[in-house]
């Protein structure tokens, strides 16, 4: 098996921590973020549990740690996909996933800022969510060990339920196309679906680092 058949991903990934560093140092100088989310916080409280103090650093420091979540979700399931040997399977929704940030869509801001590369990490996150919910529906069980689900939830409403909509339906819509193929599913079939026993699974679950938890509120809650 040729190295050279795996050359892309690996050179993406300086590519999209680059983007992800300098969004970061865009927002400490500039602060745009932090205000945007005060001005939304009102409306963000009633979907999502925050702590009483210092609200938006909870919030800040969620998005920071879900953005630089991407990278190494990707490097998870590129190196849980070749051990079990379903590499070809997994790269056409690790592509889809990069490109969403080194080729963002069109109608994404292009600022450099963390809003605008909270777009594109929730569609990078999305691609995957979608491959595993296909898998749970059709196989039940996960094919990946990402559960990023409470975390996309939370973005989604970061993002305001129309434009995370339209993005969802995007990745949704892009990634039937591979998903839905007549014979994919007798081929998965053989696929183990699970992640080496010394790899933590990444979740919304390990953004704490120490900080006050953001949860999503739940109905009645």
């Amino acid at each position: 098996m040729s190295p050279s058949r795996y050359r892309l991903l690996p050179m993406a990934q300086p590519g999209i921590r680059e983007s992800i560093r300098a969004a970061i140092s865009h927002e400490a100088r500039t602060g745009k973020f932090r205000r945007h989310l005060k001005q939304r916080l009102s409306a963000v409280r009633e979907k999502l549990i925050l702590p009483d103090e210092e609200p938006i650093d909870a919030l800040m420091g969620f998005v920071v740690d879900y953005v630089e979540s991407v990278p190494g979700s990707l490097a998870l399931v590129t190196a849980v996909s070749k051990q079990y040997s379903f590499y070809d399977y997994a790269e056409p929704f690790l592509r889809m996933a990069e490109d969403y940030f080194l080729d963002p869509p069109d109608e994404l801001p292009v600022d450099g800022g963390l809003e605008a590369l909270l777009d594109e990490a929730f569609l990078a996150h999305r691609v995957l969510e979608e491959v595993n919910d296909h898998h749970i529906r059709h196989l039940h069980r996960p094919l990946v060990p990402v559960d990023m689900t409470e975390a996309n939830l939370i973005v989604h409403y970061l993002l305001g339920d129309s434009f995370a909509t339209a993005l969802e339906q995007r990745v949704q819509q892009t990634a039937a196309g591979l998903l839905d193929r007549e014979y994919i599913w007798d081929r998965v079939k053989m696929i183990p679906g699970r992640s080496p026993s010394d790899i933590v699974p990444i979740s919304s679950h390990s953004f704490r680092n120490g900080r006050p938890a953001v949860r999503l509120r739940l109905s009645g809650g």
